[in-house]
């Protein structure tokens, strides 16, 4: 293994420099999807291929797919889809159904926090908008979302307007597409509310 960070020439079709977007391993490729460039958001899926080092782009920002973000999750199931939730951003469509919208009003732009939830089939190359049921997520950011085995993905934290730093555990089923809020009262020590963490899975 190398002790030192080393920087890598990369081809193909990059996303520009970027921060707040939602990354997750996918086999021998990374997917990225939107961030912010310090003036827009954005609502491009890229993929880099960690072997050959090419990048590629994926998916465009459209009105029937997620809307331009950042402070999203995005994890990888199955080794063919990957999940995207939540975010801060300007909606480029229609609210997606089921969903909720909650508007920054502080500016006037209308950016805010969303809960929209969506798939990416990397086979077919297509968003969709599975219906779920369960407990969702309120509108929010800059939490962190995990995937646990092939099936579901735990989203811990961020920030949601009203309520602030959140310390809340939700679980997706991506089989019955369920959403399961953990119940805080069952013991043990509870992490407080934080945003712009991170977390991952530890396999035994």
């Amino acid at each position: 293994y190398l002790e030192a960070w080393q920087q890598e020439a990369t081809t193909g079709v990059p996303p520009p420099g970027l921060f707040g977007g939602g990354c997750a391993a996918v086999h021998e490729s990374l997917l990225w999807y939107g961030g912010h460039d310090g003036n827009s958001w954005f609502g491009t899926l890229h993929q880099l291929n960690t072997t050959t080092l090419n990048w590629e782009e994926l998916h465009q920002c459209t009105p029937q797919g997620p809307m331009a973000k950042s402070g999203c999750g995005l994890s990888s199931f199955h080794g063919n889809k990957a999940a995207l939730f939540g975010g801060y951003g300007i909606p480029t469509g229609p609210t997606q159904p089921r969903s909720t919208f909650t508007r920054d009003t502080r500016f006037s732009d209308g950016r805010g926090w969303t809960n929209e939830f969506h798939l990416f089939d990397l086979q077919e190359g297509v968003w969709s908008s599975p219906p779920t049921t369960g407990s969702r997520p309120p509108p929010c950011s800059d939490f962190s979302f995990t995937a646990i085995d092939s099936h579901r993905g735990v989203l811990f934290g961020g920030y949601s307007p009203g309520r602030g730093w959140m310390n809340d555990v939700h679980i997706i089923n991506l089989q019955t597409m369920h959403w399961t809020k953990v119940d805080k009262s069952g013991g043990g020590p509870w992490p407080v509310g934080r945003v712009d963490h991170a977390a991952c899975c530890l396999n035994y």
